[in-house]
């Protein structure tokens, strides 16, 4: 799942703005560990509301979220389903930006500073490879024209 704005959820990103002024939301969507204000559980846009969620202990769902809190999930299961497959695999991951930014924080050892920084081109893929184990001996994406200027290997 993308990372929880909260209270933040279900408004574009000028809706924010105006409620919150345009620094604000900036500070929610780039900071490595602040949190918007709990999304209220009787809204309809809280996950607990939502059938897909409903086999979901409700302690386990979150009222808002910070991009940590998005990596500990995030890198929590990457590490436990993912990683370990990666002999002699080509995996393919698709995910939001936040989910993305949060394994490149971890794959490429990205500080928090890197982290606020970091810009994700939508729908070109970074193609990774690996050692063989966990070292990544080049990466690149397969549009350069759109690349964004993130890692250099």
């Amino acid at each position: 799942n993308e990372r929880h704005y909260g209270s933040l959820t279900g408004l574009n990103k000028d809706e924010m703005k105006k409620a919150l002024g345009e620094e604000k939301v900036h500070q929610f969507r780039r900071s490595w560990d602040l949190r918007p204000d709990p999304l209220d559980k009787s809204s309809t846009y809280h996950p607990r509301n939502i059938n897909t969620y409903k086999h979901i202990p409700v302690d386990k769902i979150p009222d808002t979220e910070s991009l940590k809190d998005t990596y500990e999930r995030v890198i929590k299961y990457y590490i436990e389903d993912i990683e370990k497959n990666f002999i002699n695999k080509n995996i393919l991951i698709s995910a939001h930006g936040n989910s993305l930014r949060s394994l490149c924080k971890y794959l490429f050892n990205l500080d928090n500073n890197q982290i606020s920084k970091l810009e994700i081109p939508t729908g070109n893929p970074l193609f990774i490879k690996f050692d063989g184990g966990n070292k990544i001996l080049n990466c690149e994406y397969l549009d350069t024209e759109r690349a964004k200027d993130l890692l250099v290997y």
